[in-house]
């Protein structure tokens, strides 16, 4: 189990450490963007196009990039796996409702268990960090 952790968050640390610095330094081309998801629905296209022009890119690149750095210590790991539930479910929805493009969904499906991999075996520790028991229900 622990070597199944190590190898999962080594692969998700890589994999955005990558997807970050790629939005940084790299300058988009929307030519090759395109022709590198043929089957792509082209609102897609679209839709990335104006989250490039709005600078919101930058912002998730950002965050990719500091949740493959937390993913590689092993004091910080838990915080990127959790910061990245939100990150991959966002990814995941937008090819669900915008590319359907059939690799990323089942791409970004198995980014999404992976992360929950990592994150159940903490629950038990999670729950009453997350669910503070409170007098009230407001």
């Amino acid at each position: 189990m622990k070597i199944a952790t190590y190898i999962i968050r080594f692969l998700l640390a890589a994999l955005f450490l990558w997807a970050g610095y790629e939005k940084f330094f790299f300058p988009y081309n929307a030519e090759a963007f395109r022709s590198g998801c043929p089957d792509c629905n082209p609102s897609f296209f679209a839709f990335y196009d104006l989250l490039q022009q709005g600078g919101y890119l930058y912002f998730v690149g950002f965050f990719q990039f500091l949740c493959g750095a937390l993913l590689v210590f092993k004091r910080t790991y838990l915080l990127g796996s959790i910061m990245l539930v939100p990150l991959t479910l966002c990814l995941w929805a937008t090819h669900i409702f915008i590319s359907g493009n059939g690799f990323y969904l089942v791409f970004d499906g198995a980014v999404f268990l992976l992360t929950t991999f990592l994150i159940v075996p903490r629950l038990k520790t999670l729950w009453p960090v997350l669910c503070e028991k409170t007098g009230t229900w407001l």
